[in-house]
């Protein structure tokens, strides 16, 4: 190989206009596919195969079009060059290339570039130990390992494009993404350094403050904080668990929201929820459920359109017709709210409250219930008529319903521990069934004992049952396996039984205990100044005689609804008098006699009826 040196006379004399060239010379229009010296200390050719190899070292400054190269050596064959030692490459659309060496190829116009390679455009950087770069397309390529940084993010993977004039990078391989607000791994992804959006297309794990989201699509804004995972994606965080058909993010309101088919629970704690929309606040821990929601927890379970959840004061509210199932109670309304911590609970708007256990239902407009004392009050119409109505209770009892009304019902458990519940109904109290009917100013009943107390206030109670009628100051009837098995009436008693409204078997006394059987009184146990007056009938039920006793005490049997047989007791006058003896009938009554007809309720609908001195209408 030939080689010609540059003397040390001639390096000295061209060293002033060497160091005087190192002032960088404006960019121009790439003019020429030649790459120009610029300057440099020191300069040597060889010849190689022909052709002259220029081996230029210190401070050196070259020009390809509008790229300018710095270096310490650099190795110009024909029109490619080996750069080594700080090498320095830069576009006129401020993009710069570091490196510890390269190989630049003028007429492909690309680059290698080796050893601690930055890639700087703008405040982005992109460090790697290798990395092609395309000048014709603007386009990075690095394969062994890369990362990039945008001043407060920093993407590393194995491969990587980074298309400098789309702004776009695009990531493979061992793909990790760290963010204050995050750290995301998968294996492919593109990121845009215009829009600061990351776009995952791959299976990805992203880490947040202690939960971790898998997705296998969507896109995270990191400028705005704003992210949608898409494809199966689900959650985890401090014990809970959630999956939807796509998930949002937005870190300025630190809120989650999950579309279609949103799942989350929490196993440890035994509560779930179910819906087509989930919104949850970081920040406050409130949720908002929509659409087919269904929560349950150890406790109960809610259903309904639109379900408000408070984490923290561990209330809920449901708004639009929702449910509620707390066992033994079921609780639907067009308005649920409750306080978890309180134990209280607000239900408004056409109310059902079931209890299982004791089998009823309460219609109300509104019910206010606390579920450690199982306290309920329901006030106003189940229907359209809202507060201005009056609350329903339904029971079954014998195989049929048995409808209560009043101003208000009261439901609770004296005794927490004790298996007994209270229901309490006051202020123009009626109870409907097809063979019994009631009225009263109000009244009390007890699961524990299975009775109903009547009570009076302005009117004695009343209970009519089938062509009988009973009524007493205060008035008490027993259920035995949903069946009348007693009736217990106290102070002014009196009993009435008629089959026409026209002739009237009457009994009276101080106390009066009447046991049924299949709905039908079976036998009567009259205590202090009893007195009875009853039609006597032959065997084809005619009319025979008006029979009046007086006694301390009697007992009366019956069948087929009619006297079979009486026992008196203590000093007893009794006066049998044929029918054409007894004369009009209307005179044949006992003291305080009343034959009741405008309070007896007919039908479900005059339980709800207004009531007009007396009467209803």
């Amino acid at each position: 190989m030939r080689t010609v040196l540059f003397s040390c006379l001639l390096g000295s004399l061209l060293a002033p206009a060497l160091l005087q060239s190192q002032v960088v010379i404006p960019s121009s229009p790439d003019t020429t596919q030649k790459i120009r010296v610029e300057s440099s200390l020191f300069g040597e050719y060889f010849l190689r195969e022909g052709r002259y190899v220029q081996k230029l070292s210190g401070m050196v400054r070259l020009r390809h079009g509008n790229t300018l190269i710095l270096c310490d050596t650099a190795l110009l064959d024909v029109n490619d060059a080996r750069l080594v030692g700080n090498v320095l490459i830069e576009q006129s659309d401020s993009l710069r290339l570091y490196g510890d060496s390269a190989l630049y190829f003028g007429d492909q116009r690309t680059c290698d570039i080796f050893g601690d390679v930055v890639l700087v455009k703008g405040y982005k950087e992109l460090f790697t130990n290798r990395l092609h770069y395309d000048f014709k397309t603007k386009m990075a390529t690095y394969w062994e390992g890369g990362t990039m940084t945008n001043g407060k993010s920093q993407l590393t993977s194995t491969r990587g494009y980074y298309n400098v004039e789309r702004k776009m990078v695009y990531l493979g391989g061992e793909v990790v993404v760290v963010d204050p607000e995050f750290t995301m791994r998968t294996d492919t992804l593109t990121y845009s350094t215009e829009t600061q959006i990351v776009r995952f297309v791959a299976p990805t794990l992203i880490s947040q403050r202690g939960s971790r989201l898998y997705c296998e699509a969507g896109f995270y804004d990191l400028e705005q904080n704003f992210a949608v995972f898409e494809g199966t994606p689900q959650y985890e965080q401090d014990g809970q668990r959630g999956r939807a058909k796509k998930i949002r993010y937005n870190g300025a309101r630190q809120e989650y929201v999950l579309e279609g088919e949103a799942f989350v629970e929490e196993p440890a704690r035994g509560r779930s929820v179910r819906a087509e929309v989930i919104r949850y606040k970081v920040e406050t821990e409130e949720a908002v459920f929509i659409g087919n929601v269904f929560y349950q927890d150890s406790a109960q379970a809610i259903s309904g359109a639109e379900v408000h959840y408070d984490r923290r004061a561990q209330q809920y509210q449901i708004r639009g017709r929702g449910r509620v199932s707390d066992p033994p109670y079921i609780i639907e309304a067009d308005s649920l709210a409750f306080n978890s911590e309180l134990g209280n609970g607000l239900a408004v708007g056409r109310v059902e409250w079931r209890d299982t256990a004791q089998g009823y239902i309460l219609l109300a407009h509104r019910a206010d219930y606390n579920r450690a004392t199982s306290f309920v009050h329901a006030y106003g119409a189940f229907d359209d008529k809202g507060e201005a109505g009056r609350p329903l209770m339904l029971s079954l009892i014998e195989g049929d319903t048995l409808y209560l009304s009043a101003d208000t019902l009261l439901s609770f458990r004296p005794d927490t521990l004790a298996n007994d519940r209270v229901l309490l109904a006051y202020t123009d109290v009626r109870i409907f069934k097809k063979d019994l009917q009631a009225s009263c100013d109000s009244l009390a009943y007890h699961t524990a004992d299975s009775v109903f107390y009547f009570f009076k206030k302005e009117r004695l109670p009343v209970l009519w049952a089938d062509t009988s009628q009973f009524s007493a100051d205060t008035l008490m009837l027993r259920l035995s396996n949903s069946r009348i098995s007693e009736m217990l009436l106290r102070e002014n008693t009196l009993v009435v039984q008629s089959e026409d409204a026209r002739m009237y078997n009457q009994i009276k006394g101080r106390f009066n205990t009447v046991l049924f059987e299949q709905n039908e009184a079976r036998e009567m146990h009259v205590e202090g100044n009893a007195e009875a007056l009853y039609y006597v009938v032959d065997e084809d039920g005619r009319y025979m005689g008006l029979n009046r006793s007086e006694c301390a005490e009697m007992r009366l049997y019956f069948e087929n609804r009619r006297v079979s047989g009486v026992k008196l007791y203590g000093e007893p006058k009794g006066k049998l008098s044929p029918m054409r003896q007894v004369g009009l009938v209307e005179t044949q009554k006992l003291d305080g006699f009343f034959w009741e007809t405008q309070r007896r309720p007919r039908s479900r609908e005059d339980l709800l009826r207004q009531r007009v001195e007396g009467k209803l209408e």
